[in-house]
């Protein structure tokens, strides 16, 4: 079984959430001998709000904004990597992020998907959010919930009332 991961792609939306999805994920790649590939998404909603803007001022600079988040990004993750002391492609993509992210499964060829259900949203699909519900359905590859300390103690709160 283990032949058969040889990629593995993990999605990272850089919350505080992100050090528990990519702990999982290098376990996993370690464990399996697998490359690892890190994925971030720029949400098309910031896109499109920040166009919108644009079409409001002329003080703003849309694709110069979304080219400065990209690169942060790339940075950011980057970073994450090399704290962690491993190495692995990194991926900053535009779009809805469940539909991006399946695309790069594509895409890459990767063989196992890593994802943390709690992400930047805190709304009312807490628990299992949209994003996280959809790649579950569609995802034509193994997919792993990861799942650290922050998770069980947000959960323990909601189930507690607080």
């Amino acid at each position: 079984m283990t032949g058969e991961f040889k990629k593995i792609l993990v999605g990272l939306d850089l919350s505080a959430y992100t050090g528990e999805t990519l702990r999982c994920a290098l376990e996993l790649s370690r464990g399996l001998g697998a490359e690892l590939i890190v994925l971030n998404v720029v949400h098309q909603r910031d896109v499109d709000a920040l166009n919108f803007i644009q079409g409001t001022t002329e003080m703003l600079d849309a694709q110069q904004v979304l080219a400065q988040r990209r690169q942060e990004r790339q940075v950011q993750a980057e970073e994450l990597l090399k704290q962690a002391g491993a190495a692995g492609q990194v991926l900053v993509r535009v779009g809805v992020p469940w539909e991006a992210i399946l695309d790069a499964v594509e895409e890459t060829g990767a063989a196992m998907l890593v994802v943390g259900t709690k992400g930047r949203g805190e709304g009312k699909r807490t628990l299992f959010g949209s994003n996280a519900e959809k790649i579950f359905r569609h995802c034509p590859v193994t997919v792993v919930s990861a799942r650290g300390m922050r998770h069980r103690e947000t959960m323990a709160k909601l189930r507690n009332g607080k």
